[in-house]
């Protein structure tokens, strides 16, 4: 594309009109202009000496994806500065207005309707597609950037292949593991075309078909590739995913692949950046901090090859923690450097960043949001929930407050100690072994769901005497253990009928081949079933729960995000009208993880009404009532 959006800075130039004049040269791209007392508008290179001498402001013009050196510039010399939006040809930012919609969702059609022509689509996509998924091909189509903020259940698998397949070349999809399987499946349900999973190492077999030989046979059909690769395994494999050279990356469930802190930018005297890289190797242990840097820097790589025409993230859940912080590795794995190459000038404009009492940066806040959603607006297309879910059955959810009752008692800690007797001990563990605090947590929220065990299998077992589908959403390995034992054992108790009832238990000890069988047996199966899962596992870009009839969150997660996730699994496409019970046990740990996600509730709907909804989460805190206020947070996940 040969326009691209740009930002637009006013500034103030109290007589650095010589640095000003240098940034046309420092930056690619980017035009300086002045404004006299007589509202004169003149390029400064061009402005003779008294031109220059009447200037009273300055407006610098600067592509986006060159932004972040102007705002560094600027910051350096203390020059102040308002942002705001410039639309450039045929990349304006997204609009709801009626006629914007509908030649947006025509232009789709049209190249849609092509791409079934030539044989790369089915033709049953264009009965089942809807409005919003043909406005996001045309979308994707005018711009090189493209982050799909859809709810969960909307359909971004097929809405971004839709988009993809408008642009030519290889395509790259970089996903959580367990998404692999959902992407291959639906590439085959959509398209003509065959596509390739790089499995693991520990999973590859000497009969299966090597990339090499895929590529081949790809171009001996005439096929364009089309490449899925697990995002934990990115950094090992980030040598097989250049060989693809894609022109377009797919960057599924975004808000995961990217760190903070996972390189140093160093700015060239030419001009150019280059990065130091985080060099050591990978932990090995998924899911620890070091392998998540590792992929990440792997991810930045990526996005930075030259092939790349076109990029697109998805996501549900932008903000998974509320804070603006979350946004800025999503925003610059999509435009690389265009919200600055260092984090902290980001936090400092965006987040309300200052020193942090124990040293570093708090960047716990929110600033100058109307100024980000502006500059995001060029290429987040954001769909509603209200939109995206209109035809679909309603998931009703039902909050049970447990209080502490002889029932609803907590099971003893182990054999020898209850839980009051193991807490004496690591609370006085704590004093000589600071690392003992952790234990204290884990014990707390042992104790909650221990006082939930009872009740939950009881539900459970009831949803499968009327011959449901029963699924248990933990947020820990030991407890869905621990409820898959009871609940088989309660079963055996029952009558025989019941006895024969598949279990399934699903965490991320559980081979992912085998956690994907689980999900397609607990979606294709036609009498009662239960599957026990850790939200980690199965919470996050697994299709195929929505024909749940019962679901069960005996644990609440500590991010709202990560909620809004796992309701997700249950509140999609080809779903029935699920029960969902939220399980809180009061006088326990579970009403600190109710305080959490409040606290970190605010924006979580979408970055894009971030101002609108700050300050909910304090106004929910000022409930007395714990119930309530359970109640008023899934209420609340609801608004759109």
């Amino acid at each position: 594309m040969s326009r691209q959006p740009h930002i637009n800075y006013r500034v103030a130039p109290h007589g650095q009109f010589k640095l000003l004049q240098e940034i046309e040269e420092l930056v690619p791209g980017a035009m300086v202009y002045g404004k006299t007392h007589h509202r004169r508008r003149v390029r400064l290179k061009n402005a003779a000496p008294e031109q220059v001498g009447e200037m009273t402001s300055c407006e610098i013009y600067a592509p986006l994806h060159a932004a972040w050196l102007v705002e560094g510039i600027l910051a350096r010399y203390g020059l102040a500065s308002t942002a705001s939006q410039s639309d450039i040809g045929d990349i304006t930012g997204w609009s709801n207005a009626p006629n914007d919609r509908d030649h947006l969702e025509s232009a789709g059609r049209r190249h849609t309707n092509r791409l079934v022509t030539s044989g790369e689509l089915r033709s049953h996509v264009l009965e089942i597609a809807t409005p919003y998924q043909f406005m996001g091909v045309e979308w994707a189509h005018t711009r090189p950037w493209v982050m799909n903020v859809w709810s969960c259940g909307a359909g971004k698998t097929l809405g971004t292949l839709m988009a993809a397949l408008s642009h030519s070349g290889p395509i790259l999809v970089v996903c959580p593991a367990k998404a692999r399987h959902v992407w291959w499946s639906q590439v085959q349900e959509y398209t003509h075309i065959k596509p390739f999973r790089v499995r693991p190492v520990s999973e590859q077999r000497k009969k299966d078909q090597t990339l090499d030989e895929y590529v081949y046979e790809c171009s001996t059909k005439n096929q364009r590739p089309f490449v899925i690769l697990g995002a934990e395994s990115l950094a090992d494999n980030i040598s097989i995913a250049r060989s693809v050279a894609p022109e377009v990356l797919i960057l599924d469930e975004i808000h995961t692949h990217g760190s903070r802190k996972r390189w140093t930018a160093i700015q060239e005297a030419d001009g150019g950046v280059s990065f130091e890289r985080r060099k050591t190797a990978a932990s090995g242990r998924a899911g620890s901090k070091v392998d998540r840097e590792n992929r990440a820097v792997a991810a930045m790589d990526l996005s930075r090859m030259s092939s790349l025409k076109l990029r697109i993230g998805l996501t549900a859940t932008p903000l998974d923690d509320g804070r603006p912080r979350r946004l800025w590795s999503q925003l610059d794995l999509l435009t690389p450097g265009g919200f600055s190459h260092s984090y902290s000038n980001f936090a400092h404009r965006y987040c309300a960043a200052r020193p942090g009492q124990f040293g570093g940066l708090d960047d716990s806040g929110a600033s100058h949001l109307p100024e980000l959603k502006a500059r995001c607006s060029f290429f987040v297309h954001e769909v509603p929930y209200s939109e995206s879910h209109a035809a679909l059955p309603d998931t009703r959810v039902q909050v049970v407050y447990l209080s502490s009752t002889e029932l609803n008692r907590a099971e003893r800690w182990s054999d020898k100690q209850t839980f009051g007797q193991a807490l004496k001990g690591i609370v006085k563990e704590t004093k000589t072994n600071p690392l003992a605090k952790e234990r204290v947590v884990e014990a707390r929220l042992a104790e909650a769901c221990s006082r939930k065990r009872k009740y939950v299998v009881s539900e459970a077992i009831e949803g499968l005497k009327g011959g449901g589908k029963v699924a248990i959403f933990t947020a820990r390995r030991r407890e869905t253990e621990l409820w898959e034992h009871d609940l088989r054992r309660a079963l055996k108790r029952g009558d025989e009928a019941l006895g024969e009832v598949p279990v399934w238990m699903a965490h991320g000890g559980i081979p992912e081949s085998d956690r994907d069988m689980m999900v397609d047996a607990f979606r294709e199966s036609t009498g009662p079933c239960c599957l026990i899962a850790t939200g980690q596992s199965v919470g996050t870009g697994v299709d195929g729960m929505q024909t749940a009839d019962l679901a069960i969150f005996a644990m609440l997660p500590w991010k709202p995000g990560d909620f809004v996730q796992w309701k997700g699994r249950f509140d999609r496409l080809g779903g029935s009208a699920t029960l969902l019970k939220v399980v809180v046990a009061s006088g326990t740990y579970d009403e600190r993880v109710v305080e959490i996600l409040v606290d970190k509730f605010g924006p979580i709907e979408s970055f894009l009404k971030a101002d609108e909804l700050s300050g909910l989460g304090e106004k929910l805190l000022g409930m007395e009532d714990t119930e309530s206020l359970v109640k008023s947070i899934i209420s609340k996940l609801e608004v759109t």
